[in-house]
């Protein structure tokens, strides 16, 4: 038979086949099977358009079911719409078949799942109230199959409505609503959710009618699917996250109960299947190590792997980019589209030179590949009505779930936006666009939505708009939820006015959305009474706010229970806030582990709450690794702890810049760049403690640039407390000339001379800086010209008469050189003023060589003239005043610090300063002041 004998043939045969099914003689054995002879009478013969009229033939499938015609402006009910639950027909409520058997039905026997027990229990309580069952699982991990399965268990004589994928619900809460004044209870079918969510269609207003004419609703959903929709954060306004817990979750799935069903079967599950006798069941059972059950019965893995192998010579590399553009159409947030559309996208996958080197297959070819049923279960482009295909949604999650996944191409997601038409579809396509950080798409998507009136999308152009920084642009998105009675806009405007100071504003804002249903606003009123001092008014809000389990509320007990010392309690608390995702709640309750020594379990939870983009915990993560392997127990003796802390003071020798330190640096940035101040701080501290001195110089001058006074104090460390000395004329045991003759080491008269004579110049500048400076308190941006803005920050707050004897320290010192003695401090305070005067005197000796020359005229030269070092060494004590400028020794002037009673600091705190060390070397009290 030649091919023109085979067309003619294969042509009769079809026009038999549908006449047959439009005479009612026989029927289809689903609306997939009818569609796909439909186009293959299309691409054969020369029947009449009236002939191939999809619509036209849904209407003939529809009444063979038993069904009215469907009508171009309503919903049109399901082919098993009508009928009780004991009567559905599971193929035709969207079950897939297995590969056929001769010996066995197209579905192979149902093997009791693990997960039964809770969906019947769900389902249950669900027909004594009405409510929303939702089984969640990847896909073909038998979702469907185990719905059908408990509502032909638990609720066989509810009536049945199952609507279509493309039509509103009105018309099926009007069927569900006349059924219950008759007393009739229904259960609406919604296989595949995400297909009925969106304006027009299932939200929270029509679930609500449902649900009061105690209707049952079982929906199934894929993974992927929910996890879009799932309640999630959207940007903060700089500097403030009070925006951060704006939900755009759905509402719907919120009021859903949900039942998780694994792709993986369990054991139970797997010794159930053993015992089956369909052949098809076992052979599943033999690849269980890889496949789930039902995933390996609905072809999935067979259906990727003949897709992602069709690209090599010879074989179909233009189906395969035919897929691949559906593929990626549905990640871009369209599910079902023309074929046309798909057509026009594949030729970017098949633009590199490899795919012209496969000379890929002809278009019509490439479809009847794609869309053809190899194993009488499913295919890689399913039919979706009305000359619409979606992919095989097995593709779509398992390409998403690989680790080298290429992210969806910018002219489909141009494609996408471009294609998006109705109000669910731009949805769908701009909150996808939104998820891969394509805000410029995601906007033009939303935007007409949103002008609609559909709420969600308009949350989602604030939230893009917020992002953006653009405050008052995004305000009027919320003002038009408000206006349409969202609870989310009211909050949001109530949050807006209370960061403009506006708090009567912003509570009626938070009253109205309170009243609304929005628990959140409780928090919000709560903590405004709070401020106030309405302490009574407060706590009736924060116990409404608990009972409605508010992340915030959880925070805030949690936080009340810590005070008290009441660790369990405040563990639970925090867990309960973090489980919410509560980030605070997150980081406090790994400071509790951090507190008990459970430094792994702490650094868990820092990690989870740094990724969500807390900046306290990247900070704490870097002052984890900074100290990593130095940390001791809690458990370690006080004592033991006390030591280690004191020999490693002592030793004060700069740690290696190693793997720990790195990872601290990274933490430290990326807490930056999240606008967090005191971590460049910790980072110039980082630097400093590995010997990187200019770097910590840096980071403490941006710091204290960006408002943090106490880097601006530890950036002024007098530079001779860590600089190296230079090198000794004279080696350790080859002594000099002069020490053999002068005995004990003194400095030079000379040395001596430019040193009084630092000591007057800062004590009259300090004078001269005292006469404006008086009382007032001492911040970052102060520039005074004397020594106060240089002393350690602990002393910023001291007064005029504090001020007047640190200038007296300078002249005592100065008084003692003039007396012939040794500047050898006495407290200090005059400890802090040599300090400052040795670093003046080597900046003269080093840039005003002429006015040292002048004051030490007449005095002879000295191979150790000016050996600053020298004299920082000797003239000292010890130098603990310099601790005060460490930034990890914050707190040492403290008498009750562990450090300080242990090391036995002296006279740290700013009230010692001028007490003497010891009571025989005091000076006369009487002496008054020079200035």
């Amino acid at each position: 038979m030649d091919d023109a004998s085979r067309r003619s043939r294969r042509i009769r045969l079809t026009r038999t086949t549908l006449s047959s099914w439009q005479t009612g003689q026989s029927r289809p054995q689903n609306w997939a099977a009818l569609e796909t002879l439909l186009s293959v009478v299309g691409e054969l013969s020369d029947l009449s358009a009236a002939r191939l009229d999809r619509r036209r033939w849904r209407a003939v499938y529809d009444n063979a079911a038993g069904q009215s015609a469907p009508s171009s402006s309503s919903a049109t009910p399901g082919p098993a719409s009508g009928t009780r639950v004991r009567n559905a027909d599971p193929i035709l409520l969207g079950m897939r078949q297995a590969r056929k058997s001769a010996e066995h039905g197209p579905l192979p026997p149902y093997v009791e799942r693990d997960a039964d027990r809770e969906i019947d229990t769900a389902l249950e309580a669900a027909a004594l109230t009405g409510g929303l069952v939702l089984i969640r699982g990847d896909s073909t991990a038998g979702k469907t199959r185990a719905a059908f399965e408990a509502m032909s268990r638990v609720l066989p004589d509810l009536e049945l409505l199952a609507p279509r994928q493309e039509g509103a619900l009105d018309r099926y809460v009007e069927q569900a609503r006349a059924r219950a004044h008759r007393g009739r209870q229904c259960l609406v079918w919604l296989d595949d959710l995400e297909r009925y969510l969106g304006p027009a269609r299932l939200d929270q207003a029509v679930l609500r009618e449902l649900v009061g004419c105690r209707t049952v609703l079982l929906a199934t959903m894929r993974l992927s699917e929910y996890n879009h929709r799932a309640p999630r954060q959207t940007g903060a306004a700089s500097g403030d996250d009070a925006y951060t817990r704006i939900d755009l979750s759905d509402p719907v799935l919120k009021a859903a109960t949900v039942v998780d069903l694994p792709r993986k079967w369990s054991e139970p599950e797997l010794a159930r299947t053993e015992v089956q006798t369909d052949p098809r069941l076992l052979e599943a059972l033999r690849h269980h190590e890889r496949y789930g059950i039902a995933e390996y019965l609905s072809a999935g893995p067979t259906l990727w792997d003949r897709w992602r192998g069709a690209r090599y010579a010879g074989g179909n590399p233009r189906g395969h980019a035919l897929v691949a553009a559906a593929v990626d159409l549905a990640r871009a947030g369209l599910a079902a589209v023309p074929i046309e559309l798909i057509a026009a996208l594949h030729s970017g996958y098949l633009a590199d030179e490899e795919s012209v080197m496969l000379m890929p297959e002809s278009l019509d070819e490439a479809k009847a590949w794609a869309c053809r049923d190899p194993l009488g279960v499913t295919r890689l482009l399913i039919p979706a009505g009305r000359d619409l295909w979606r992919p095989f949604e097995y593709l779509v999650d398992t390409l998403a779930q690989q680790p080298d996944a290429p992210p969806v191409p910018d002219a489909v997601r141009e494609a996408a936006v471009e294609h998006a038409a109705a109000v669910h579809e731009r949805y769908t396509v701009g909150v996808s666009s939104y998820r891969a950080d394509r805000h410029d798409l995601a906007l033009r998507a939303l935007m007409p939505a949103a002008e609609a009136g559909h709420t969600g999308s308009m949350h989602y152009v604030g939230s893009i708009l917020l992002d953006q920084k653009k405050e008052a642009r995004a305000a009027i998105w919320w003002h038009r939820l408000a206006k349409a009675g969202d609870a989310h806009g009211m909050v949001n405007l109530g949050v807006r006015h209370s960061r403009k100071g506006r708090d009567k504003k912003a509570e009626k804002w938070w009253r109205r959305a309170l009243d609304a249903g929005m628990t959140d606003a409780a928090a919000k009123l709560a903590h405004l009474h709070d401020v106030r001092g309405e302490r009574e008014e407060a706590e009736k809000l924060w116990d409404i706010a608990l009972v409605a389990e508010v992340p915030d509320a959880f925070f805030r007990f949690g936080m009340e229970a810590y005070e008290r010392e009441e660790y369990e309690e405040a563990e639970r608390l925090y867990r309960e806030g973090a489980d919410r995702g509560h980030q605070e709640s997150l980081t406090n309750l790994a400071q509790i582990h951090l507190a008990r020594g459970s430094y792994d379990e702490a650094e868990k939870l820092y990690l989870i709450a740094a990724e969500a983009g807390d900046y306290v915990a990247m900070r704490t993560l870097g002052s984890l690794h900074t100290w990593r392997g130095r940390i001791r127990s809690a458990q370690e003796p006080r004592e033991k702890r006390m030591r280690q802390i004191a020999e490693s003071i002592a030793a004060r020798h700069p740690a290696e810049w190693d793997t720990a330190a790195e990872s601290a640096k990274e933490w430290y940035q990326r807490a930056v760049e999240q606008g967090d101040v005191l971590s460049m701080r910790l980072l110039g501290n980082l630097y400093h403690q590995r010997g990187k001195y200019r770097k910590a110089h840096k980071c403490y001058r941006r710091a204290a640039r960006l408002g943090d006074p106490a880097s601006a104090a530890y950036f002024n460390q007098p530079v001779l407390a860590w600089a190296e000395p230079r090198d000794t004329h004279f080696s350790d045991d080859e002594p000099g000339e002069y020490e053999e003759e002068q005995g004990p080491w003194a400095p030079t008269p000379r040395t001596l001379r430019v040193l009084a004579a630092a000591l007057e110049i800062e004590s009259d500048m300090a004078a001269e800086a005292l006469e404006e400076l008086q009382d007032e308190p001492i911040t970052a941006d102060s520039c005074t010209a004397g020594c106060f803005d240089l002393l350690p920050a602990q002393t910023w707050n001291q007064d005029l008469a504090w001020r007047r004897q640190m200038i007296r320290a300078f002249d005592d010192l100065a008084d003692d050189i003039r007396q012939g003695r040794l500047p050898q401090p006495r407290s200090t305070g005059e400890e802090m003023a040599l300090h400052l005067a040795l670093e003046h005197a080597a900046a003269l000796t080093t840039d005003d060589p002429g006015l040292v020359a002048e004051f030490t005229e007449g005095l002879a030269e000295h191979p150790e003239d000016y050996d600053w070092f020298a004299c920082k060494d000797l003239l000292f004590e010890d130098h603990d005043v310099l601790w005060l400028y460490e930034p990890w020794m914050d707190g040492i002037e403290d008498p009750d610090d562990d450090v300080h009673q242990y090391v036995r600091a002296a006279n740290l705190r700013p009230d010692d300063w001028f007490r003497p060390f010891r009571d025989d070397r005091d000076r006369d009290p009487d002496r008054g002041f020079r200035h």
